[in-house]
């Protein structure tokens, strides 16, 4: 998957802000890390960090999208998504 310019700066900066409330460094963060098993989020947590995410973006996604979110490139991409919208 070849992401253009705006794509990566919005995997970027989801990356940044999963670092910061997580309290990871981003350099451990890559596209397919997955929430649950790579960060050890339980579904709870998930949801919370996704919440966060919505609030500092200021877009909001339906609940299926957040719950369809297992990746930081799923995050990216749902989140690129509504904001095209």
């Amino acid at each position: 998957m070849v992401l253009d310019t705006r794509d990566k700066a919005t995997q970027d900066a989801i990356i940044d802000m999963i670092s910061w409330s997580l309290n990871i460094p981003s350099a451990r963060i890559f596209p397919y890390t997955s929430l649950i098993d790579d960060l050890l989020l339980d579904p709870i947590d998930k949801m919370l960090l996704i919440i966060e995410l919505e609030n500092r973006l200021n877009i909001y996604l339906s609940p299926e999208e957040a719950d369809a979110i297992e990746t930081v490139q799923d995050a990216s991409f749902f989140f690129q998504q509504r904001a095209a919208a």
